[in-house]
C-alpha cells in the first residue's frame, strides 16, 4: 500500500497487489483528487500509456480510501509468466544456500 498524506495514489500492477510478486510497474503519488486518481486508473487501461495487457490490476490509495481495479483486458500470456525468473532465483538461492534455498524459493 502506497499511502501518502497529500492526495492520492495509482499504482499499476502485473498481478494482484497482496500476491507479492513485487511485480509493480509503475505508479503516481501526490494525485490531488480521487476523481483524477480513478481517471488515471481507467487511462491506463485504454491503452494511451501502457500495453493493458501488462497491467492486470491497478491500486488507488489514499487516507480515506483504498481500492484494487481488475483490468478487463489483461491477458495472461508467456510474457506475464514470470517461472523463468523464478526458476532463476532458486538456482541463485540454491547456489547460495543449498538445497534449503533453492527449496525455500520454490516454495517446497
Amino acid at each position: 500500500m502506497a499511502q501518502n498524506n497529500s492526495g492520492y495514489s495509482v499504482l499499476l500492477w502485473g498481478s494482484h497487489p497482496d500476491a507479492d510478486n513485487d511485480d509493480c510497474h509503475m505508479g503516481y503519488t501526490d494525485v490531488a483528487t480521487l476523481a483524477e486518481a480513478k481517471a488515471i486508473a481507467v487511462d491506463w487501461y485504454s491503452h494511451k500509456r501502457l500495453p493493458g495487457r501488462d497491467i492486470a490490476f491497478s491500486e488507488i490509495d489514499g487516507v480515506d480510501y483504498h481500492e484494487i481495479i481488475a483490468n478487463p483486458g489483461f491477458k495472461a500470456s508467456r510474457r506475464n509468466d514470470d517461472s523463468a525468473e523464478r526458476s532463476e532465483r532458486a538456482m541463485q538461492a540454491g547456489m547460495a544456500f543449498g538445497c534449503d534455498g533453492y527449496n525455500d524459493e520454490m516454495g517446497y
